[in-house]
């Protein structure tokens, strides 16, 4: 792909407006380089730009399937995968605007396991 084109699927990755918002959500969580997330999605590395520069599917059940399905046949992946990677990067996209107070910080602890010891159930004597 072309280095214009590359660059410009990068300036758009903080803009909602494309799918490189959620893609970009999705790799950082995995900590995946553009050859991971091709990967992740059983596409090409060379196909990530276009896709990036696509709309982000529509938000309402019916559409959101019309738009992952016509999506994933343009580049050949699977609407399965294509629908996991969307649907949790627009769910990071979504925490990050609510919270964004927290930056990365603060979703990574959101995250973490819950080390304090249970409160003792009811009838046991401790």
């Amino acid at each position: 792909m072309s280095d214009a084109l590359n660059h410009l699927a990068a300036r758009v990755a903080s803009d909602q407006l494309f799918l490189a918002n959620a893609l970009a959500e999705y790799a950082r969580s995995e900590r995946l380089d553009d050859m991971g997330l091709a990967t992740a999605l059983g596409g090409r590395v060379d196909d990530l730009a276009l896709l990036r520069l696509c709309r982000p599917p529509r938000c309402d059940a019916e559409h959101f399937r019309a738009d992952i399905a016509a999506i994933a046949s343009r580049f050949g992946i699977s609407s399965t995968k294509l629908t996991e990677v969307v649907r949790r990067g627009l769910s990071l996209a979504r925490l990050r605007q609510v919270q964004p107070a927290l930056g990365e910080a603060g979703l990574l602890l959101a995250a973490r396991d819950d080390n304090r010891e249970p409160p003792p159930t009811e009838g046991t004597n401790s």
